[in-house]
């Protein structure tokens, strides 16, 4: 199906091109009529998908795989006309983990979500117990700006390969309008189990009041939630993905240019705009001064480009632009408020012209009376604070409201793995930054602010589906012992039976056995 943008109304928003303030095309919100019928091919569409198997779906999705990887340029070319990022980050960190997880769901989905069997308790002998994977129901995903492709095929794939139909809202500031229409129509892949809808906010609320199966939001911990009050209204079950303050905790026997390195590309990539970037580097005191040092040497060696050149053919550059300019504005307001209170800006700091290019930049002597201690930055701003000892570490790493992502620098693998542990937050890379993302097999999901629920491996085919419980027994003319009438004998066997059962071991299994043969004679009509 074509993307929704209907004409005559009111709202409009213009795509531009962050490096050059190009205006690539405008998009509208649509007419409250086209949401519903939206929603109405998408409530046929899941019909069709909760028909299919499992194997079914994963060759339509394998088609979306193809097509992908022949046209892969292309879409390149694309994300970095509306996202600013450099091609490579483009190609390694929106096409790539698409493509790898379609290849991870072909080789595990039909293993995760076939009935599965599981054990009875020897009190319900004779019966069967099995868990079945359902499809939910038309599903809305509605995807951010920063990584517009893969934060969006992520759960669109996952929701298709469960069974469920997609309205999918992209961010109104990198839409790549007409793209996923596109790679269906030429994937061959069916137009109706993905209604691409744009717009901004007021279509985002309007699609929840028309009571999806269930919301998966990437985005602001504010929308997020905003999202989940309205969605409240009709318990409507949400998936939120939101922000992240990531600390990196270095400790002081590692190998320094390694860490160094690390800091620097999980601080800067995407310039800075990544929901689990490195944006505390707590260091050790014995090699702070040096790590901070030679982190600021390598910052300021990145290839970046300022001004307004399109640079989208540039294969070797390091650093892209910023893409939205109310993001801009944030991290400002954050470095202004840092110096004014006493931080000391080691390199970068300021843009040099009014683009997007703002320059990566590097923190130290930052206090809890700045919003940079604890408040997201999303932009290329690291910030480093010296620490004493693990116990440190560990209170600072959890010294904020988020709990998205962390890192733990140590030769000491006993000591890494114990921090790892007692940092509260949903994903841990150890003597790596932001590894965690590049394994499909690994659930995705945060703490505390950082939202709620969990996609990709197994958990992620489950966040779609209805879990359902189901206990199987002999069409029977006996009765359940538990069942009516109660009786003084009846509580007292029940009572014994309890006990058996909970004793365990072959003493508890014997009695447990012979007070059920008791039990029996109540199981008569």
């Amino acid at each position: 199906m074509a993307g929704i943008a209907a004409p005559g109304v009111s709202q409009s928003f213009d795509v531009t091109n962050p490096r050059t303030g190009e205006v690539l095309y405008e998009i509208v919100e649509p007419a409250p009529d086209d949401l519903g019928k939206a929603c109405s091919t998408a409530q046929t569409a899941f019909e069709t998908l909760r028909a299919m198997s499992i194997a079914q779906r994963l060759r339509e999705v394998g088609k979306l795989k193809g097509y992908i990887q022949r046209h892969k340029e292309n879409i390149v070319q694309r994300i970095v006309e509306e996202t600013g990022k450099p091609r490579i980050e483009a190609f390694m960190t929106e096409i790539f983990p698409t493509l790898d997880l379609i290849q991870y769901y072909e080789k595990n989905a039909v293993k995760f979500l076939r009935d599965q069997s599981q054990p009875t308790p020897l009190v319900l002998m004779g019966k069967k117990s099995k868990i079945y994977y359902e499809p939910l129901g038309p599903v809305l995903i509605i995807s951010p700006w920063n990584y517009p492709f893969n934060l969006s095929m992520t759960p669109i794939i996952t929701a298709i390969i469960a069974g469920n139909s997609v309205l999918f809202k992209p961010s109104e500031h990198t839409p790549l309008q007409g793209l996923i229409e596109e790679i269906m129509g030429g994937a061959g892949f069916p137009a109706d189990f993905i209604q691409v809808i744009y717009g901004g906010k007021e279509t985002g609320k309007q699609l929840i009041g028309l009571q999806p199966a269930k919301i998966f939001f990437t985005g602001s911990e504010g929308a997020g939630k905003a999202i989940m009050a309205q969605a409240a209204q009709y318990l409507t079950p949400v998936e939120l993905e939101l922000g992240g303050k990531d600390p990196m905790v270095v400790f002081d026997d590692v190998s320094l240019d390694r860490a160094v390195q690390g800091a620097l590309w999980g601080g800067i990539t995407n310039a800075g705009q990544t929901c689990t970037s490195v944006e505390r580097v707590l260091v050790q005191e014995g090699i702070a001064e040096a790590f901070t040092k030679q982190l600021t040497a390598a910052m300021e060696k990145l290839r970046t480009r300022s001004g307004r050149e399109d640079c989208a053919q540039d294969k070797s550059l390091d650093v892209g632009c910023m893409t939205a300019s109310f993001q801009i504005a944030k991290v400002e307001a954050q470095l202004a408020d840092a110096v004014a209170k006493g931080a000391v800006v080691h390199c970068g700091g300021a843009r040099t012209d009014d683009s997007n290019a703002f320059p990566p930049t590097l923190v130290s002597n930052i206090d809890p009376s700045m919003d940079i201690y604890g408040e997201e930055t999303f932009g290329p701003v690291l910030t480093v604070m010296p620490f004493k000892d693990e116990a440190e570490a560990i209170r600072l790493a959890n010294d904020c409201r988020y709990g998205l992502s962390a890192s733990v620098w140590s030769a000491d693998g006993e000591r890494a793995n114990r921090v790892a542990r007692a940092i509260v937050t949903g994903n841990v890379s150890i003597n790596n930054v932001l590894a965690t993302q590049g394994n499909s097999a690994l659930p995705f999901g945060g703490t505390k602010s950082s939202g709620m629920g969990r996609y990709k491996g197994p958990q992620g085919l489950y966040s779609f589906s209805n879990v359902k419980s189901i206990l199987i027994d002999k069409n029977s003319p006996k009765k359940e012992p538990i069942w009516y009438p109660y009786s003084e004998e009846k509580y007292s066997l029940l009572s014994k039976l309890i006990d058996a059962s909970v004793q365990g071991g072959i003493g508890g299994l014997i009695k447990t056995a012979l007070i059920g043969m008791k039990l029996d004679k109540f199981t008569k009509n």
